[in-house]
């Protein structure tokens, strides 16, 4: 495999809407139409409609709010990343169980969703896309690292990533909610 990851982009809002349309999730799966949302919306439950979400999801890419990366397997999008400035993430700066010092532009970086297209999981990709956000906030001067993996370690859907893929990184535990974790690892 090869693999590599594209940050992306405006001029990538229909690969990713594809991503999650086509390849994301298995066939019949509920969280076909996330499109990834919840990390950017405070009224996400609003948004009911595949095509409203579609549309909601494409606004947000086309104006720079949601970033991350697409990953990919050669010319095929296997994955995709939510990562960003914590301040950009409105729900988490609004949520007082989020909060933690340092929370300024340019202090935190997070990593909310990590999911790797079905044929694709188990071949360690999700901790290659650690690395990635990892080295690239290192890089572009972030002091922490933070995430959110839920408390529940059997909930079926972990797309923050599980707790094991935190602690093989090092992340500390800097808080435990009721039902999620606070990681952070310092850079």
């Amino acid at each position: 495999m090869n693999i590599r990851f594209v940050k992306l982009t405006p001029h990538m809002a229909d690969e990713f809407l594809h991503y999650f349309e086509k390849d994301a999730f298995p066939e019949n799966d509920p969280r076909i139409g996330c499109y990834c949302l919840e990390s950017h919306l405070t009224n996400e439950g609003e948004y009911t409609g595949v095509e409203e979400r579609r549309g909601k999801a494409k606004e947000l890419i086309l104006n720079g709010t949601m970033t991350g990366y697409l990953i990919y397997d050669d010319k095929n999008i296997i994955g995709w990343c939510n990562t960003g400035d914590k301040t950009d993430y409105l729900p988490i700066c609004e949520n007082k169980e989020f909060q933690t010092e340092d929370s300024e532009k340019g202090r935190i970086k997070v990593l909310y969703c990590i999911d790797i297209a079905p044929d694709y999981q188990g071949k360690g990709i999700a901790s290659l896309t650690m690395e990635q956000v990892l080295s690239d906030a290192t890089k572009e001067g972030y002091a922490y690292m933070e995430g959110y993996p839920f408390v529940d370690r059997d909930f079926i859907w972990q797309y923050r990533g599980p707790v094991r893929l935190y602690e093989k990184f090092g992340f500390e535990m800097y808080a435990k909610k009721s039902w999620f974790y606070i990681m952070r690892k310092a850079l």
